[in-house]
């Protein structure tokens, strides 16, 4: 079925004598098919008269013949324009992500949930230093769920629980944007023997300030080059950050490989299509943006140095990307994004990392409500806090060690004044050996030092300086261990 709007553009550009190959360079530019231009270069040619036949004697005689084949054709006609329409078939995904930039953009609110799923498993060697970290686990996922709200430029609002699973341990907490200050919580601290100190701040909510100066960062088509350095976009006028804008919307960073059946995402009825990355339309992007930013910052050596065109290399390490995107038939927003893609660390080696990516956005310009917590500690206090009591729990251990030896270390003299004494304990425990180490183990903070004795056993106990870890009992028998009582005989008491 031909689209009436291109078609209409092409007959506006012939009659301003415009050479059909500019207007059908411009429309294939535009996102158009050739098929699409083709189509609608043939619906404004004039059609020939067709000459007088039997046929036409035929039908004239058969004039309900005729009706009845007319509304069926026009039914069909009617039929498949519909669902093409539904479909999406008439549509140029550059142009309708360029709209969804647009819409996302406008929007004052949004609520997302994604997922982000790292495999590792095709890397053999490669894991390095995350062995130690997340230990046998080849895979690593992480999930953000929040949402937004932008309604006050000089006060972004953001709140995400946030969760990251490394297989035999995982982590997770919360953050909050709102005020010119960033709030955060850990919910759950990560079982890594190598940073115990995290599970002492535990629901422990902490902040500290920033300054944003109502500049807001979300959205923003630079911030994947500047990164967290956003004084070239403070150093723009408002004009000039729109044109980077348009832009954007008008870049092709996508090209639709299958236009699918609409599906309903969150009650909304979308668009679906399968796309790749548009390399020539993305490089074509960088060089744009970096010309312009580069012509407008001539007397500034950042403006002047920005140079995101090396971004394009980054795209060389990428395999096998597919994408699907769903967007609304309606709202012109993006409701669901589906990425899978390898990423190749080493081009000598056929190893590659997987990763996936799914995206949900609903709630667009719901009303959101996110406030500060009720109560938080300043980010510096905590982490000092955090040190202190990792130091101090350190050196908790280092005195329990200390005591233990000490106690350890006994039983091998009373062996001794076993065997000098004719193979007796008696008196062991006033002997000065004892009185050593009982001075040893009070100065490690070791307290109610106990000594049992006969001829033929001993017990001796101590409780350590934290009372939650009991204390430590060696007796003749061999024993040596922790123990929740003093000994109040020759034998260790059980556990």
């Amino acid at each position: 079925m031909i689209n009436e709007q291109l078609a209409s553009y092409i007959r506006e550009q012939l009659s301003l004598k415009t050479p059909k190959e500019i207007i059908s360079g411009n429309l294939k530019e535009a996102g158009w098919s050739e098929v699409d231009i083709s189509e609608a270069f043939n619906a404004t040619e004039p059609r020939p008269v067709m000459p007088s036949s039997p046929h036409v004697s035929f039908f004239k005689k058969n004039k309900k013949i005729l009706s009845i084949v007319s509304v069926l054709v026009l039914l069909c006609l009617a039929g498949g324009g519909a669902y093409a329409y539904y479909s999406g078939a008439f549509l140029s995904l550059p142009a309708l992500t360029g709209e969804a930039i647009e819409s996302a953009r406008k929007a004052k609110s949004a609520s997302y949930d994604t997922t982000v799923n790292i495999d590792f498993s095709g890397i053999k060697d490669g894991m390095g230093g995350l062995t130690e970290l997340f230990g046998a686990t080849k895979q690593i996922s992480i999930t953000s769920k929040g949402s937004y709200d932008g309604s006050d430029p000089k006060n972004f609002k953001n709140s995400s629980v946030v969760s990251v699973d490394l297989g035999s341990s995982s982590v997770a907490g919360e953050i909050r944007m709102l005020d010119d200050t960033f709030y955060g919580v850990l919910t759950k601290a990560p079982a890594l023997g190598i940073v115990p100190m995290f599970s002492s701040i535990e629901n422990k909510w902490f902040s500290f300030s920033y300054k944003s100066e109502g500049k807001q960062v979300v959205g923003n088509p630079l911030a994947a080059f500047v990164g967290g350095n956003m004084n070239i976009m403070d150093k723009m006028t408002d004009n000039q950050k729109e044109d980077i804008y348009r832009m954007s919307r008008n870049a092709h960073f996508v090209k639709a490989v299958k236009k699918l059946s609409p599906e309903t995402i969150g009650g909304v009825s979308s668009y679906h299509f399968i796309f790749e990355l548009d390399r020539d339309g993305i490089n074509s992007y960088l060089s744009l943006l970096k010309d312009y930013v580069n012509s407008i910052g001539k007397n500034d050596s950042a403006l002047s140095a920005f140079d995101p065109t090396a971004f394009d290399k980054e795209l060389d390490n990428l395999r096998d990307f597919t994408g699907e995107i769903w967007i609304g038939r309606v709202d012109k927003l993006p409701h669901k994004v589906s990425l899978s893609f390898g990423v190749q660390p080493d081009e000598a080696v056929a190893e590659r990392i997987k990763v996936t990516v799914i995206s949900i956005m609903s709630g667009w310009n719901e009303p959101v409500s996110i406030v500060a917590p009720a109560e938080s500690t300043p980010f510096e206090k905590l982490i000092s806090e955090m040190m202190s009591d990792s130091f101090g729990q350190a050196e908790q251990k280092g005195q329990e060690a200390s005591i233990k030896a000490n106690l350890s270390n006994m039983r091998a003299s009373a062996e001794i004044f076993y065997d000098s004494h004719k193979n007796s304990y008696s008196g062991f425990c006033s002997s000065s050996d004892l009185k050593m180490a009982q001075q040893a183990v009070k100065s490690a903070g070791g307290t109610g030092f106990v000594c049992k004795e006969s001829s033929q056993k001993y017990a001796i106990g101590v409780n350590f300086a934290d009372k939650n870890s009991g204390g430590w009992c060696v007796d003749s028998s061999g024993d040596s261990r922790g123990v929740k009582t003093l000994p109040t005989s020759t034998i260790c008491p059980a556990k």
